[in-house]
């Protein structure tokens, strides 16, 4: 886990790793201009969550682009997973 926070900080977020109840996991950060942070949160079992504000008045076209995205980069950067476009089948 302090590897992967320190990858995240090298990377540019503001990251820690924290122990609840004997189990770990990373938060991290990173501020955008003009709007909220971007929000990571890894834990030792895997899962991994990104929050992220759009700016208010966004498209549709606008949030699906950065979701569609979010989604190729996810699933090209997984060994030995198949690519799935966002939308198709599981």
């Amino acid at each position: 886990m302090h590897a992967t926070a320190g990858a995240l900080a090298g990377a540019g977020l503001a990251a820690r790793v924290n122990q609840t109840q004997g189990v770990f996991d990373i938060t991290a950060s990173v501020g955008q201009l003009g709007g909220k942070s971007i929000d990571v949160t890894v834990d030792e079992d895997g899962y991994v969550q990104v929050s992220y504000w759009n700016v208010p008045d966004a498209t549709p076209a606008q949030v699906v682009a950065v979701i569609a995205a979010v989604v190729a980069a996810i699933t090209a950067a997984q060994p030995g997973q198949p690519a799935r476009a966002p939308g198709g089948p599981r």
